[in-house]
């Protein structure tokens, strides 16, 4: 089985080059990773270069940027991707070792996995220092060590490494909700729903799509203490509350009347589901 990683990118290079870091360390390494920027700012193409000693199968997109283009980069990675799984997430989302293959090992048919809310740490602390040591080696991620950086405030429990202790912990904080950031669906079914709706701005972007996978019957199982990650943590200038909240009463018709495809997208299912089954025989 084959498995994509699908990074979002724009223009953080020092961002990106940890989170390429962490993808070199996977005990498990990724088939394809797809860094599909918005943009063409030469800041990730930078990352890119400066990371291919690492080894790592990259491939690297960028688009024209109009404005918030998140779901037209993510589009456009989904129909280059060639993995049976996609896995989602951000040029500012660093995996711990066990993150690919905690996927590959959960993934199951007639669902997508949402690893779920960040593990965030603070500005202040990446900004001044470079992590790609602690990352390559792990440090990063024990919990004494991220403890000890001011303004971290996330439970121990969200950095567990037992297997039994993390399903536990997921059964008591379920949650079927997809995140751009952290989650990874099955490309057939990513394809039937016709990928992400492109007229849509930040926030709930990420939501509509585990919804419209919802309404073909695909199942959301939360994963949030069995699949982390760490996320370089920034302000948000680009929020926009009317554009938020347009989103989620986009969101509210879609749940309620069972909508399956995106306003806007490139992605014409009926087109690819044949190509994506021949691909998979």
């Amino acid at each position: 089985m084959k498995i994509t990683v699908i990074i979002s990118a724009h223009k953080k290079r020092r961002e990106m080059e940890f989170v390429l870091a962490g993808y070199a360390a996977q005990t498990r390494p990724a088939d394809e990773i797809i860094v599909s920027q918005d943009g063409e700012f030469p800041e990730i193409a930078e990352a890119v270069a400066n990371s291919r000693h690492l080894g790592l199968p990259l491939i690297h997109l960028t688009q024209e940027h109009r404005g918030f283009g998140k779901c037209r980069a993510l589009n456009k990675a989904i129909l280059q991707a060639t993995g049976d799984l996609l896995l989602f997430t951000d040029g500012d989302c660093v995996p711990r070792d066990d993150f690919v293959e905690t996927y590959l090992r959960l993934s199951r048919p007639g669902t997508f996995l949402a690893g779920g809310s960040h593990i965030s740490v603070p500005e202040q602390y990446h900004q001044a220092h470079d992590l790609r040591q602690h990352i390559l080696d792990q440090k990063l991620f024990d919990y004494a060590f991220l403890s000890a950086i001011p303004g971290f405030d996330k439970s121990r429990n969200r950095l567990l490494r037992n297997p039994r202790l993390q399903r536990f912990y997921d059964f008591l904080s379920p949650r079927n909700a997809f995140s751009g950031a952290n989650s990874c669906a099955w490309r057939i079914d990513v394809l039937k729903v016709g990928g992400f709706d492109e007229s849509m701005a930040y926030g709930g972007e990420d939501l509509n799509m585990g919804l419209r996978l919802n309404n073909i019957g695909v199942r959301g199982v939360r994963a949030r203490h069995s699949i982390v990650s760490l996320h370089l943590d920034h302000g948000r200038g680009y929020y926009d509350a009317a554009l938020h909240q347009a989103n989620q009463a986009w969101n509210r018709e879609v749940r309620a009347k069972g909508i399956v495809y995106p306003r806007a997208s490139p992605i014409r299912p009926h087109e690819l589901m044949g190509q994506a089954a021949d691909r998979h025989r």
